[in-house]
């Protein structure tokens, strides 16, 4: 993944965008540079106590997590934030003190590393790089509570009824197809042979459809819609002064 930057006319005041996974339902923006020399050791230990000591001190983000999955975060450097955006940012945490030292990684507490990294060489999806100018600055972190139909609205917008409802049928396709599958494989001691045979061509059709529309215009159309989306309207929002 690349980190998207917007640069704003000065090299201290910019957007960055980043996007990470966790399967431990904590989400971090650590930077390795920050960590003491033991560090890679007490994250196998005790991660949390090591992650706590951190953020108290000023040397990481440990963001609010709802759970498990994916999230995403802007970065605004000495500027402010998008109005449209803006809007939905809430319950505001103050940090007086960040520093900033090196490279920084938006993901999964799980991934952070001091010097051996080879977790997150194996999931590398899982932690975007983060390139903030260092330096110390004060911090404010917000989450987003986006209503689900300003989502789709937005996505009409940019993509229009037909690819949305083209879109949702794909997704219905998908859904059928391993529910087929499955019923197929718990039918098939007692269905007769070609009872069985149809439900397995009518299964296949569906399958087919599913990734035929997944490969047409209009949902890659939605597809690339929802990641820009993700970008535009993060899960978090971080103001840096």
């Amino acid at each position: 993944m690349l980190t998207e930057l917007t640069n704003l006319g000065d090299f201290n005041h910019m957007i960055i965008t980043a996007s990470g996974g966790t399967d431990g339902a904590n989400i971090v923006l650590f930077w390795p540079d920050n960590m003491p020399d033991d560090a890679d050791q007490r994250l196998q230990d005790d991660p949390i106590e090591l992650v706590e000591s951190l953020r108290d001190e000023g040397k990481l983000i440990w963001f609010p997590c709802d759970g498990d999955g994916r999230y995403s975060a802007s970065m605004y450097v000495q500027t402010s934030i998008a109005d449209e955006l803006s809007a939905f940012c809430k319950d505001g945490e103050h940090y007086p003190k960040l520093e900033v030292n090196g490279d920084g990684y938006f993901g999964g507490m799980e991934y952070m590393f001091k010097t051996d990294r080879s977790f997150l060489d194996r999931y590398p999806h899982m932690c975007e790089q983060v390139a903030i100018p260092n330096g110390s600055y004060a911090a404010t972190v917000y989450f987003t509570d986006l209503p689900e139909s300003h989502h789709q609205k937005w996505l009409v917008d940019q993509v229009g009824h037909r690819s949305m409802r083209l879109w949702m049928l794909q997704r219905g396709l998908v859904a059928l197809s391993v529910s087929s599958v499955f019923s197929l494989l718990g039918s098939s001691f007692f269905l007769s042979w070609t009872a069985w045979m149809w439900a397995a061509g009518l299964t296949i059709a569906c399958i087919a459809s599913a990734v035929g529309l997944a490969k047409s215009e209009a949902c890659k159309a939605v597809a690339a819609a929802k990641t820009e989306y993700e970008r535009a309207f993060p899960a978090y929002v971080v103001h840096l002064a």
